[in-house]
């Protein structure tokens, strides 16, 4: 999605402009809030104005079209349900404010959002972090420490550190006073620790960083935190200091500021804490947000009463917690011919070099366009011209594929087999080393989405920095699906992919093997099972899956 600011200066419609006053000045909102509403606006304004739909003139099947859109953008189910809330809200305007007969996204349902459990630290790697942020000696160790301190031990949200004055921290007492959501005040303790960490980062190290001031050099605004050029922190700022400084410190695992929120909020409820009493540090308007916590433990609970209990386990329990993954390319669609004549264009018009059909084992089958585009070249290139170099690739191998028609169709017995898991609410993902042009691409022609969750399509989007064989892409997909490898499925075509799938710990590896295809490796030794279509389902998978 393009950034909120380009959309909306490039929205000039004069409802949407009286619709964010409106929010503002009339309802109380927030700036950010009437952004983030006039963003969602835009972009489907924008959408009707290239489609030639007049905003008067809209029905279900404009929405429906608008939909399906930002499926194909890639929105996950939250966006589309704030998009949709945030159109409610300005066509009841118009209908109210402007005279429009009706509002037609009133009857619109909203998708049910998934409610994932939050992430979050357990003590001992909470522990674990602070212990290593406390070693460190450079320039910014007493400011990192001093934040995480902080979050964790008063559980603030990223916005609500950002905007902490020191007017607005007693030090001796130690309690903070938050402005939070909707400007509502609350009152926060924080810990000894962080007292420490935070006298320290004031008296040692705050006004170091305030003298690198550039912009009105020497002011002071009274924010606690700062940059590295002494200016405010903005959030995705404190987030890359958050992931930066854990690194630093030696900490392997991803951590962002809301997890460290989270972890605050399970500590306090697994040390007896009343709910109500979270829900006031957190500054949660219902009591409903606080009590997804209990879940969390709930799951830590329940998971060690099924180690101690495993017959305790019903077969549906089993096997809702099992999964499975896909490849795509050679797993679910054969295009291994168009694969090969595309790449050997595309290598010879671009680059003038040769391809040669035992390079595609080793060098391409499974590999990402990154490391493809280095053995054509013998050059690494930023993820922007990797992207631009695989659009123009991707679109002579959509070309090849949509005009044999005849074999535009997923392999044989998969969507039988994909609505049967479905069915059993079976979790799935996919997990393809293409980039998002083809992606896009194959949710559209092979309607992915009434299988899989946007969000479980999982694909080199610039941050999947290893390519298969290394494990990355699997633990990710495992992870969005909430299980361990060993309760996983990976169905794969290559070797790099088989190898990724055994490493990232993959309890039950298949191979497809597309009796056509050439070059078809040697998976024996990796792969579990052998199967051509999908068809027939072996046993083995069934009894995997507990079915």
């Amino acid at each position: 999605m393009k950034k909120i600011g380009s959309i909306l200066d490039n929205c000039s419609d004069p409802d949407l402009v009286d619709f964010r006053q409106y929010l503002e000045k009339i309802l109380g909102y927030s700036q950010r809030t009437s952004s983030a509403y006039g963003f969602d606006v835009a972009s489907f304004l924008t959408f009707l104005n290239k489609a030639g739909i007049d905003k008067k003139a809209i029905d279900r099947d404009t929405i429906r079209t608008y939909l399906l859109e930002c499926n194909v953008e890639g929105l996950g189910r939250t966006s589309v349900k704030r998009a949709l809330s945030a159109l409610r809200h300005f066509y009841r305007f118009l209908y109210e404010q402007k005279g429009y007969s009706d509002n037609p996204f009133e009857t619109v349902l909203s998708p049910k959002a998934n409610r994932r459990l939050p992430d979050f630290l357990s003590h001992e790697e909470i522990n674990d972090l602070l212990d290593s942020m406390a070693k460190r000696t450079d320039d910014f160790a007493k400011r990192d420490q001093a934040i995480l301190e902080l979050l964790f031990a008063s559980g603030l949200r990223a916005q609500e550190a950002i905007s902490l004055q020191i007017g607005n921290v007693d030090l001796k007492d130690r309690i903070l006073r938050i402005i939070g959501k909707g400007d509502k005040e609350r009152t926060i303790p924080f810990s000894e620790t962080a007292q420490k960490a935070l006298s320290d980062y004031l008296v040692l190290s705050r006004p170091i960083l305030l003298a690198k001031r550039k912009v009105d050099k020497g002011k002071d605004e009274g924010y606690v935190f700062l940059n590295r050029n002494g200016e405010r922190l903005t959030v995705r700022g404190l987030e890359f200091l958050v992931q930066n400084a854990a690194k630093k410190a030696g900490f392997t695992l991803k951590i962002h500021p809301h997890m460290l929120r989270h972890t605050f909020a399970t500590e306090l409820l697994d040390n007896g804490a009343d709910l109500r009493v979270i829900q006031e540090l957190m500054g949660h308007s219902s009591i409903n947000t606080t009590s997804i916590y209990t879940h969390v433990t709930y799951e830590d609970l329940r998971k060690t009463y099924e180690r101690c209990f495993p017959d305790t386990i019903s077969k549906e329990e089993k096997r809702m917690e099992k999964a499975v993954v896909f490849d795509f390319n050679g797993t679910m669609f054969f295009d291994e011919d168009k694969h090969i004549v595309s790449w050997k264009d595309y290598a010879k018009s671009r680059f003038g070099f040769d391809l040669k059909d035992e390079d595609f084992i080793d060098h391409v089958h499974g590999h990402s366009n990154k490391a493809i585009l280095r053995f054509i070249t013998g050059k690494d290139f930023t993820p922007d011209e990797v992207l631009g170099f695989a659009r123009e690739k991707e679109l002579y191998y959509q070309k090849l594929c949509e005009e044999d028609k005849e074999n535009l169709h997923l392999v044989d017995g998969l969507e039988e087999f994909l609505s049967f898991l479905k069915k059993n609410r079976i979790r799935m993902a996919i997990a393809t080393a293409s980039m998002k042009p083809n992606v896009d691409w194959y949710i559209k022609t092979f309607h992915l989405l009434d299988y899989f969750d946007i969000d479980d399509i999982i694909y080199d989007d610039g941050t999947l920095t290893k390519g298969k064989p290394d494990p990355m892409i699997y633990h990710r997909a495992f992870e969005r699906l909430g299980v361990e490898g060993k309760d996983a499925i990976v169905f794969e075509d290559a070797l790099s992919g088989s190898v990724s799938a055994k490493r990232a710990g993959s309890g039950l590896i298949v191979e497809v093997d597309d009796r056509k295809r050439k070059d078809h490796p040697d998976l024996s030794g990796i792969a579990d099972i052998v199967i051509h279509d999908f068809k027939k389902i072996p046993k083995e998978i069934l009894d995997f899956l507990s079915l």
